[in-house]
Formats: C-alpha cells, structure tokens, sequence
C-alpha cells in the first residue's frame, strides 16, 4: 500500500509523532518509544500490558486511562 498512488497522489504515512513526542517525562517517553517500536499494531491488550510493565520497571505509574488511550493509539498506529 505505501509508495503506490492513488488517484496520482502519494499516500501519507504517519511518522507517529504523536506517540513520540507524548510525555515530559523522559523514562515515561522511552516506554512509549520502546512499546511502540515493538507492539505497534498488536492488540491493544498486549500494548496495555507491555506498557504496564515498562512503566514498572521505572519506578512509574500511570491512570489506567492513560494506560487504554495510549494502549488504542499504538495498536492502530501507522507503520513508521
């Protein structure tokens, strides 16, 4: 699907910046790069754990909304 054109036009991709500019927290941002990186486009319930165990072997915690949100936003996330 990417470098193909549609109707002469180039489909964008998503670089994710979103997801890689997220947090002010510098440990917190390394777990959503890394889950990220990794998990980008597995179930959201896999992403929620993986970001759940990142966020522990920090030291950090996060709402479990913030967790779910951020979980949906990396399963769905474009390749980068």
């Amino acid at each position: 699907m990417f470098g193909r054109r549609w109707a002469g036009y180039r489909l964008p991709m998503s670089d994710n910046s979103e997801l890689r500019h997220a947090e002010d927290n510098e440990a917190v941002q390394a777990v959503l790069d890394r889950v990220l990186s990794w998990q980008e486009g597995a179930p959201a319930e896999t992403v929620h754990e993986e970001l759940r165990k990142g966020l522990s072997e920090i030291g950090e915690t996060r709402s479990e909304e913030w967790l779910q949100e951020n979980a949906e936003r990396i399963s769905k996330a474009d390749p980068a």
